[in-house]
């Protein structure tokens, strides 16, 4: 299975052997446990247990055939269909988090795994899209070389489509290094608003700045870091430099 269609299927939470797997189902169609270990080299039991993960994932369904249990994979609509409905349920839930929030909240929260940065991008593209956010404010970008961030840039992408898509608008201002004008995912930026360029902006950090939020996301000895403080000075105080650094910069 080629890399982008493994890198899309790690974003959904499968690991190795469950790519393994689906891959040889979807290339053979339904195949019982003993032929999936065989071909992958996986031990049977444990070939077993990974059908059950991607079961529960909606994945790969089983039937029953002259006794004999067969795994098939499940057509992508209807796999699509349940991750939207979860989706929608965890949405709905978001008012009522809000409700029994302080008004003046003071928080940090430090996210330490690609997955987890992942998600957050994916929180804050969702707010902005469901018109929670109206305001986004970047600085810089991090390493933007695509043999690194390959899987995060694929990402991201994705959700700066669909945002261009919504009928929320925002006023998004991006300032970036110089070196990364002609970058794919910075055009994209370009769709929701303006971006503006500085030749000595460090690159090695992002700073976003949105409501009463201040981020910062990089990567420390090859682990993905975010580090978010919810406090509405220090948002507003690291805005008013955004503001002073747009003014400076290039179109």
């Amino acid at each position: 299975m080629n890399s982008k269609i493994t890198s899309i299927l790690r974003e959904f939470g499968l690991f190795e052997k469950e790519i393994q797997i689906y891959s040889v189902l979807v290339e053979n169609g339904e195949q019982n446990a003993y032929f999936l270990s065989k071909i992958t080299g996986i031990h049977r039991s444990t070939t077993y247990d990974v059908l059950e993960k991607l079961i529960e994932k909606g994945f790969v369904n089983k039937i029953t055939k002259d006794k004999k249990t067969l795994f098939f994979v499940v057509n992508l609509d209807e796999t699509i269909s349940k991750f939207k409905v979860k989706e929608l349920l965890l949405s709905s839930l978001a008012p009522e988090l809000e409700k029994i929030k302080k008004k003046e909240i003071s928080n940090v929260n430090i996210i330490k795994t690609l997955e987890s940065q992942k998600q957050f991008s994916y929180n804050l593209f969702n707010k902005i899209i469901n018109g929670d956010i109206k305001e986004l404010s970047i600085i810089s970008g991090g390493s933007m070389n695509p043999e690194e961030t390959k899987s995060s840039d694929l990402f991201i992408e994705r959700l700066l489509k669909e945002l261009d898509k919504g009928k929320n608008k925002i006023q998004y201002m991006g300032i970036w290094n110089e070196s990364f004008r002609k970058n794919t995912l910075i055009k994209l930026f370009r769709n929701i608003g303006e971006n503006k360029f500085l030749e000595k902006l460090p690159t090695q950090a992002t700073t976003i700045i949105f409501e009463d939020s201040l981020v910062y996301m990089f990567t420390l000895s090859g682990e993905p870091q975010v580090i978010e403080i919810q406090n509405k000075l220090i948002a507003k105080e690291n805005k008013a430099y955004f503001n002073y650094l747009w003014e400076i910069a290039k179109k």
